[in-house]
């Protein structure tokens, strides 16, 4: 099986990226912030990155924690984390 090549952004727009998608869920509109932080060694599905933390802002974290943990795989999946410059 054949992975297709990842994009690559910086930290910023793939934070940006994160928080738009989980704010997308109708019980995560009020999430605040997603840190991301880049990873030496590749992860299992080969992202160059991982969720550090998120503040779900005014809205209930047992109404985040799945959302945020079904976008970041498939994010992932799709976007590198360039170097820091």
């Amino acid at each position: 099986m054949t992975t297709l090549p990842r994009d690559t952004l910086p930290r910023s727009k793939l934070e940006a990226m994160l928080l738009e998608l989980l704010r997308a869920y109708p019980h995560c509109r009020e999430a605040t912030l997603i840190v991301i932080r880049r990873i030496d060694i590749g992860l299992e599905n080969g992202a160059n990155w991982t969720l550090d933390s998120y503040n779900s802002g005014r809205a209930l974290r047992e109404h985040c924690d799945p959302a945020i943990k079904l976008i970041v795989p498939i994010v992932q999946k799709h976007f590198d984390i360039a170097p820091d410059a």
